[in-house]
């Protein structure tokens, strides 16, 4: 008699397992990322068992909670949420586009928007401008840069810039600046400190995630209205 393998005995096992595979394989770097985020946990894993450094691990998933003052950092979480949101749907924006027109205007923006955003974020998130200036580079020459890319950014894209409600747009990039002129010349009160650099960040952000939401929810209309006709 043939022995066959152990899984072919479990009723419809084979089935099952094709089926999940199909499913899982279906939506793009599913499987990839999947696997890349299991090896880093079981590296972390290893790294903490061999080194007996659990208590480091951890602290990479702490979620910072002071029971006396609930409400610190509230303003900050906000931010990094609308931090999150223009970089989202400009991505998400731009691949919907994408699968007709390759080269499209407003793709073309909306993914180096997304880009440029992104990159703010994770100044902003993991404190690169601060790290980099720990390491002896000017916080000047940072933010020149910043400033730069965001002239380049104008240049560029102005004309379709034009054809959108930009004043949010503009308005969200003087606030940055503020925000960032405030870091580099600190007040001498807390208060006012936390209002010009952090409360001009917020109202900049909330401008950006606006505007973003305007000009992709037109963009995405008009690709739907266009499939429609054909």
């Amino acid at each position: 008699m043939k022995h066959l393998p152990v899984f072919d005995k479990i009723p419809q096992f084979s089935n099952y397992l094709e089926f999940f595979k199909k499913k899982f394989f279906s939506i793009p770097f599913l499987a990839a990322f999947n696997t890349l985020t299991v090896l880093i946990l079981v590296a972390l894993s290893l790294y903490a068992k061999l080194n007996k450094q659990g208590d480091a691990v951890e602290r990479l998933f702490s979620d910072p909670f002071n029971f006396w003052f609930p409400y610190e950092g509230i303003l900050t979480g906000v931010s990094e949420i609308l931090w999150c949101t223009p970089v989202a749907i400009c991505a998400f924006t731009f691949g919907v586009l994408r699968q007709k027109e390759r080269r499209s205007r407003s793709g073309i923006f909306l993914f180096f928007s997304a880009l440029l955003l992104g990159v703010f974020f994770l100044d902003d998130r993991f404190r690169m401008t601060l790290i980099l200036s720990r390491l002896g580079i000017s916080t000047k020459i940072i933010y020149f840069c910043y400033g730069t890319a965001v002239f380049l950014y104008g240049v560029k894209f102005w004309r379709y810039i034009k054809t959108t409600p930009y004043l949010p747009l503009v308005a969200a990039f003087l606030l940055f600046a503020l925000s960032r002129f405030e870091d580099i010349f600190e007040s001498q009160s807390l208060g006012v400190h936390a209002m010009l650099e952090d409360g001009t960040k917020l109202l900049a952000l909330l401008n950006l995630s606006l505007y973003f939401w305007h000009v992709c929810h037109q963009e995405v209309w008009r690709h739907l209205r266009q499939s429609e006709k054909r």
